[in-house]
């Protein structure tokens, strides 16, 4: 089987749960290739969207609420579409070379605007591979309606289909699988060994603080606070992601605290999950689940205006989390849950219950059988 995936460079969850995908088709020995996007446009193009994209949620997140909240209001006609379909139009024809030369029996998508261009080359018959979404928010992606001639969508979960049926996507589209995390969330828990390699007593308490892909947040302070109003015994790691501004600045402010855990850019997340009692993360698709999977007791932070905060409504609606709209909300609801055992344990045991897990391996299945029961490729 030979696939292509496209995500998008809007943040690291598309790439993650694009990543999460090859790496189950790689076991299989399938052929997958993993491209961005817009840089069948060219690569400058997109730059220029995804540095549009992080100036919108970083410095003027009210409007990219609004923009988002806009699209998911309008109802799309069949014959005029959006801006960003147009926009994906321009790039497609050098998708379709890419698929005809390297014979590729399906896409997978990870972005809306990938699904837009596949869209466009089934309907005007440039390709005849089937297509696939793979949602990566815990409500249906705003413009997904533009993108009819899909083969399947891979739902986040049962209780956001609803979400989907009331945009008049057909529920036979439909199949909920989870969203995909890398093997290395389904690995066990490794408590002991985790705490002894980043150097964690046994008897202290430990707080994660992520700050996302691309370093969003009131972190320092966050950080700051946390310290501040806990004892010897409590151990506060904050990974900086690609925010060497925000690495420095802690560096110069708190490096001098010993029970401070200062991380940059790593891939040992997993880990860190294991070595923590709770975790601090703005609610994105692919961070909430990653931590939903390795099930640790979840505060959400401040949710930028959209798909965050359906997320966060999402995960507090199942018990999944706790939800925090300012700073000081955050420190105080974190400090609650880090000593409320009985709290922790309760959330734990609804993500056990609730959770989908193996979601990339079955995304992988789904579309192997859709390919050979259509006659796409035989069966092997």
């Amino acid at each position: 089987m030979r696939v292509l995936i496209l995500s998008c460079n809007t943040g690291g969850g598309h790439n993650s749960a694009a990543k999460a995908i090859q790496e189950v088709l790689n076991t299989r020995n399938d052929q997958a290739q993993m491209k961005d996007t817009l840089a069948f446009t060219s690569k400058a193009f997109s730059n220029i969207i995804c540095d549009t994209y992080v100036g919108l949620v970083k410095h003027t997140p009210k409007l990219f609420g609004l923009l988002y909240n806009s699209n998911k209001k309008i109802t799309y006609d069949k014959k005029v579409h959006s801006v960003s379909y147009q926009g994906n139009v321009v790039g497609s024809k050098k998708i379709a070379e890419y698929i005809k030369d390297e014979k590729i029996d399906a896409v997978i998508c990870t972005h809306f605007m990938a699904a837009q261009a596949l869209n466009h080359l089934v309907k005007h018959k440039k390709v005849s591979v089937p297509f696939f979404f793979v949602a990566t928010d815990y409500s249906i992606t705003p413009m997904l309606e533009e993108a009819p001639l899909v083969s399947k969508i891979f739902c986040p979960h049962f209780d956001s289909v609803y979400t989907y049926l009331n945009k008049g996507i057909p529920e036979d589209k439909l199949i909920c699988t989870g969203i995909p995390v890398s093997k290395v969330f389904l690995e066990p828990k490794d408590r002991e060994g985790a705490r002894k390699k980043f150097g964690i007593g046994t008897d202290e308490k430990a707080i994660l603080v992520m700050t996302g892909s691309m370093g969003f947040g009131d972190s320092q302070i966050i950080v700051q606070q946390l310290l501040k109003r806990s004892d010897e015994k409590t151990r506060v790691v904050l990974i900086c992601g690609n925010n060497k501004k925000l690495y420095e600045k802690v560096q110069k402010t708190l490096g001098n605290d010993k029970r401070l855990i200062l991380v940059g850019f790593t891939n040992e997340v997993s880990a860190y999950m294991d070595a923590c009692d709770i975790i601090l993360t703005k609610p994105g698709g692919l961070s909430s689940t990653e931590a939903l999977v390795k099930g640790i007791p979840i505060v959400h932070t401040s949710p930028i205006p959209g798909c965050e905060t359906e997320n966060a409504d999402f995960f507090m609606g199942h018990h999944f989390s706790l939800c925090a709209h300012t700073t000081m909300e955050v420190v105080e609801e974190s400090l609650r849950l880090l000593r409320d055992d009985f709290l922790r344990k309760q959330i734990i045991e609804a993500q056990k219950h609730f959770r989908l897990d193996y979601s990339a391996q079955k995304i992988v299945y789904c579309v192997h059988e859709y390919l050979v029961d259509n006659g796409y490729i035989t069966k092997e």
